[in-house]
């Protein structure tokens, strides 16, 4: 599928509330799984709290009070179920996990180097969603055998839908860390383009506005020191 038409559909409305429904009733699943198994083996499943709230997307500012008078009647029956939801990080972002098919399907396109992140990221996208396929494969045909690739002699192991969920919830963790470290390195280098490019309008400005070792040029027209006082604020948000 080509890249325009794979991000227009991953964007849609229909898509994103769908997936979503599917990937609450797993991690549902997932949650009364590791209960139960935890009642035999005492242990917890990975707590990936600090990988969520790197991928969070910021919450809206409120508006007005008096703006969000007018809405309130209409929000009333909605409002408690919405706060519940938001109270609570999924464990799996619906729109993480679409994108594993973007850089499965399109790895040229969404990054814009080809180092160990980028690799590390792109293997463990294809390994998830490889998990991720199997287990809708199970929930909709039942268990089925598949072939064990990590012994040395290949055998046929039986896959059941715990085993699976188990295997599908594994691979997102992995994925997860992959995603977050990878987006963190891609923060850092638009930070340092950013900075990069506030110098080189600084000295544009030195030059063009011809400043003294002082800083300061009496002669400076109206729209130049508006220039001088723009390029100075970014410098200095930058710095921050």
């Amino acid at each position: 599928m080509p890249f325009e038409q794979l991000a227009r559909l991953i964007q849609l409305t229909g898509t994103l509330h769908t997936v979503e429904g599917l990937l609450d009733r797993l991690e549902s699943r997932f949650r009364v799984s590791m209960a139960v198994a935890a009642l035999d083996h005492p242990s917890s499943s990975d707590n990936i709290d600090h990988l969520l709230k790197r991928v969070a997307i910021p919450k809206k500012r409120t508006p007005p009070r008096s703006c969000t008078r007018s809405r309130e009647a209409k929000k009333v029956g909605a409002s408690g179920e919405y706060a519940r939801r938001a109270a609570k990080m999924s464990r799996y972002p619906v729109r993480i996990v679409l994108c594993a098919y973007m850089i499965l399907g399109h790895p040229d396109a969404v990054f814009s180097g080809q180092g160990e992140r980028e690799i590390a990221l792109a293997k463990s996208a294809e390994s998830f969603i490889r998990e991720f396929e199997l287990l809708i494969r199970i929930i909709l045909d039942g268990p089925m055998h598949s072939s064990d690739e990590e012994s040395e002699s290949i055998s046929q192991k039986r896959c059941t839908f715990r085993s699976q969920l188990a295997a599908f919830d594994k691979e997102w963790c992995t994925y997860l860390n992959c995603f977050v470290v990878w987006k963190v390195k891609d923060a850092q280098s638009l930070e340092e383009d950013l900075v990069r490019a506030a110098c080189q309008l600084e000295l544009s400005m030195i030059q063009k506005c011809k400043l003294t070792p002082g800083g300061s040029n009496d002669i400076l027209t109206h729209d130049m020191k508006a220039i001088q006082n723009q390029v100075l604020s970014l410098s200095h948000l930058n710095s921050n």
